[in-house]
């Protein structure tokens, strides 16, 4: 399985070597037009010329689960484009990425250690993303054989940050995973800083093993670099059905805070269903150049 044998979150060897890259999708994308299907998201992360993205939704009984694309790489649409920019017959401005989507199961959130063989990865199809510009993506997933496409935008909470790969890192938003990198690979959590709140989604398992997360979508700065906010668990219809947005069910669980020590380090400190769970966390690099926020 190329790229992605064992382990859901692997670090990826790759350099992008060219200097007219496409522009940065980083951010937490949601369908167009903007809450017509308040309730589920896309999360991607940008770096070199691969989205790692995470897919927040619900399985057949309405539960959270949420499936994961961490090597969709930039494709050629004409069979002969230079690499990472423009090619002939490439429409400037859009570019495709495709990967293959997979589920996965593992450690229970609370557990006293975490155990990273324990992570069983299973392909359960494939998906394209087609960005029409910066800001519109046409987000297109086969999975067991049934496709489905999706107009996404996007999600705007506060004042959004500019992603690019210039440098001067001045954002928290990114893919953090346990400290020190690999420790717990299996696991994460996808950062959206806009202005002083953060919206994070906590991707991890249930005490079955299942996956599941949970969201915390007003995770206000509260000092210095500390965030903290309430943390929810939410059901919904089920995917690949149709959206029925009556079905979104949102309920309280406890709280997360995010301390930063620095940009590229800190701690997340949980508080689910009262019992208290800190975790060292640090930003996921898998490619570079990584995109910055600022």
């Amino acid at each position: 399985m190329k790229r992605f044998a064992a382990t859901l979150l692997v670090a990826f060897a790759s350099t992008f070597a060219t200097a007219q890259m496409a522009p940065s999708y980083q951010g937490l994308w949601w369908n167009f037009p903007a809450n017509s299907e308040s309730g589920w998201g896309l999360n991607i992360t940008h770096q070199g010329n691969i989205l790692f993205a995470t897919l927040f939704t619900y399985d057949s009984g309405g539960n959270p689960m949420w499936l994961v694309i961490p090597d969709a790489e930039l494709q050629s649409t004409d069979g002969g484009m230079d690499g990472y920019g423009y090619g002939m017959g490439m429409t400037p401005g859009m570019y495709d990425y495709m990967g293959a989507i997979y589920s996965t199961t593992g450690p229970a959130l609370d557990a006293a250690s975490f155990d990273p063989s324990s992570v069983k990865v299973t392909a359960v199809g494939l998906a394209t993303l087609h960005f029409m510009d910066p800001d519109d993506v046409i987000f297109t997933y086969t999975i067991n054989g049934v496709t489905q496409s999706k107009s996404m935008i996007r999600q705007q909470f506060s004042t959004m940050p500019t992603c690019d790969f210039a440098g001067g890192v001045g954002n928290f938003q990114d893919l953090w995973w346990a400290a020190p990198a690999g420790k717990e690979s299996g696991w994460g959590l996808n950062v959206a800083h806009q202005g002083n709140i953060i919206f994070a989604t906590w991707f991890t398992y249930d005490k079955t093993g299942k996956g599941t997360w949970l969201v915390a979508s007003d995770v206000k700065l509260v000092s210095g670099t500390t965030y903290s906010g309430d943390l929810f668990r939410t059901q919904g219809p089920a995917f690949m059905t149709a959206w029925d947005s009556s079905k979104v069910k949102v309920s309280s669980v406890g709280s997360i805070t995010l301390a930063f020590s620095d940009w590229l380090n800190g701690t997340m400190t949980a508080n689910v269903d009262g019992k208290t769970i800190t975790k060292a966390i640090t930003r996921q690099v898998f490619s570079t150049p990584q995109s910055q926020c600022r």
